[in-house]
């Protein structure tokens, strides 16, 4: 075994839970407009959106998290995890790697992604973004093999392959060999991947079939205590509009924060 389960959701705990910066981001967002949370023409209530909100935000942590337990694994085989943060593009702009590593002087560049669900414009612009980044690691290891690969985690969406593979032949760099891979097929090319692969899947599915699943956790915005030590934390101009006597504003107090103590007793203590 590479990982024990507990030290998997371990990782998957320090992106997903959200935390004070969390809600004191949410709250920030919700005061800013509050219509789209209690609008009149909105057929779904404020908590309703709240739901939302995390859904989405959890979505982006959970590629996050995809990306920082493959480089766990990819450790746990033996390969050298290299610097991700590899430099910036010829406009100035930053370009972070998903996956950098290498061994036995072939350095392996890494752009993975949850699902090949992606519309022509953004398809487009990821590969011009892949390149970019591939031009970058050949400037910076001009003296070793290259292997660039494009990485979909979720085997069951293939909607832009005739693409990829098209755009991956227009590539003809020396000394460079790419590659686009689906679900395992990432984890078949490396030494001993194919075990690490099922282990992925069985901490998943292990996940799945736990109550710990159930990531989508929302305060109860009148009563929670983490909700009102990011009241007490808010700038004055939004709690200065949280207070305020608009009609969009008292509806979201009735809605969010009536059945509780928490906007008196932040008063009390701001």
């Amino acid at each position: 075994m590479f990982l024990q389960y507990e030290e998997f959701i371990s990782e998957l705990n320090k992106k997903i839970k959200s935390g004070s910066d969390f809600y004191l981001k949410l709250l920030q967002t919700v005061i800013s407009n509050p219509n789209r949370y209690c609008g009149l023409f909105r057929l779904s209530n404020a908590k309703t959106k709240l739901i939302q909100n995390v859904t989405q935000s959890n979505e982006i942590k959970f590629g996050d998290f995809m990306e920082s337990i493959v480089t766990l694994y990819i450790a746990k085989l033996g390969y050298t995890n290299l610097n991700k943060a590899a430099g910036r593009d010829e406009n100035g702009n930053k370009l972070n790697i998903d996956q950098l590593f290498m061994k036995d002087e072939t350095i392996y560049m890494v752009e993975q992604k949850i699902r090949d669900d992606h519309d022509s414009t953004k398809k487009r612009g990821q590969f011009i973004n892949f390149d970019k980044k591939l031009q970058l690691i050949r400037r910076l290891y001009p003296k070793h093999k290259i292997i660039g690969i494009t990485w979909f985690i979720d085997s069951t969406l293939v909607k832009n392959r005739k693409f990829y593979l098209n755009e991956i032949k227009t590539i003809n760099y020396p000394n460079v060999e790419l590659f686009l891979y689906y679900g395992e097929q990432f984890f078949d090319s490396l030494e001993n991947g194919a075990t690490a692969w099922q282990e992925i899947l069985k901490h998943l599915m292990q996940l799945r079939m736990s109550n710990n699943n159930d990531l989508v956790y929302i305060p109860d915005f009148a009563n929670d205590e983490e909700i009102y030590q990011a009241l007490l934390q808010l700038p004055v101009s939004y709690w200065r509009k949280l207070n305020s006597n608009k009609e969009q504003y008292r509806q979201l107090r009735k809605e969010l924060f009536s059945n509780g103590p928490n906007l008196e007793r932040v008063k009390e203590n701001r």
